[in-house]
């Protein structure tokens, strides 16, 4: 049977109602029958579908609980969900809770989801699973010395930068050292042909001094045999330069 409620009542009523809860809940709550709970609730949408749902919320003093649904439809709209769909995230969202998976990693969760139908987990899995049995350390042990690597990471691409500058430097000491010594080869093939000209120059000059130095020696032999003569025959060398004048003038 159908009980009058006052006004503040039925709008606390259809405030919990608006809020989710089931009229059984509502009926054990308030200690009114779930008949006349089900009576208001259907009274609510006779006067929304005849006057409009904000007269109703108004009449009913629910206009907040009216406003929310009607933000939670748009935000469904937007995001292209059914109130079914809705329904079935928050139970896949409550059921990750149960696990103890925070709301931060749903995604990720969802993402490995995915992955384990690609032909390519199980090899990673196996692969994982040989690494742990190889180094006889566990899969968290494996991430955290992945961790610990890729923590260092910048640290070794700062070493490695370092490395290229030095290397660079080097580089172009090696270039320098190269062009000089390339510099000093061209000077020694020039200081070698320079050396090969003036040894050709000198070994004409010597050629020519030792030819000079055959006719002087010849020249005193001759000397020295004349005046061998001279000496024999009682002739000094005045005497002999006084003839030479003599016959030199006489000619």
């Amino acid at each position: 049977m159908t009980v009058p409620l006052s006004p503040h009542k039925a709008s606390k009523i259809l405030r919990d109602y608006f809020h989710g809860l089931p009229q059984t809940r509502l009926a054990k709550d308030t200690g009114v029958d779930q008949s006349s709970i089900s009576h208001y609730a259907s009274r609510f949408k006779e006067m929304a579908a005849e006057y409009g749902l904000t007269a109703a919320a108004k009449e009913y003093r629910v206009m907040n609980e009216v406003e929310s649904l009607r933000s939670l439809s748009v935000e469904l709209y937007k995001s292209k969900l059914t109130v079914d769909e809705a329904r079935q995230g928050h139970d896949i969202a409550k059921a990750f809770l149960k696990l103890g998976i925070s709301q931060e990693q749903h995604h990720n969760l969802v993402e490995i989801c995915q992955k384990v139908a690609d032909s390519g987990f199980v090899e990673a899995a196996l692969q994982l699973s040989q690494i742990e049995t190889q180094t006889g350390m566990s899969y968290n042990q494996v991430m955290s010395n992945f961790n610990n690597a890729l923590n260092q990471l910048p640290h070794l691409e700062g070493n490695i930068a370092e490395a290229k500058v030095d290397l660079k430097a080097v580089s172009d000491r090696v270039l320098r050292t190269k062009q000089e010594l390339a510099c000093q080869e061209e000077y020694l093939k020039k200081y070698q042909h320079e050396v090969k000209a003036k040894k050709s120059q000198l070994e004409k000059e010597l050629s020519a001094r030792m030819k000079q130095l055959e006719v002087d020696k010849k020249e005193v032999e001759e000397a020295a045999t004349l005046k061998a003569e001279c000496i024999k025959k009682g002739i000094n060398i005045k005497t002999l330069l006084k003839l030479a004048k003599e016959f030199q003038h006489g000619s």
